[in-house]
């Protein structure tokens, strides 16, 4: 394997180990979200904590019943 094919093949797994921790980050948002949803925070309150906008933490409401 050349030089440039292993660089190429880190930088794949680089760019995988990041992408997974950027959905490993959105998926703890959104959970906290839900859990705080749960506990009667307002949506508006919920977005302003989670940084989530405030039609996705609506759209989790409606979703999960809460």
């Amino acid at each position: 394997m050349t030089q440039i094919e292993q660089w190429l093949r880190e930088e794949g797994r680089e760019q995988g180990r990041a992408e997974g921790r950027a959905e490993g980050r959105e998926e703890g948002r959104l959970e906290t979200a839900r859990n705080a949803l749960t506990k009667g925070l307002s949506a508006e309150d919920v977005a302003e904590i989670t940084g989530l906008s405030l039609e996705t933490v609506r759209r989790l409401k409606t979703e999960f019943l809460i």
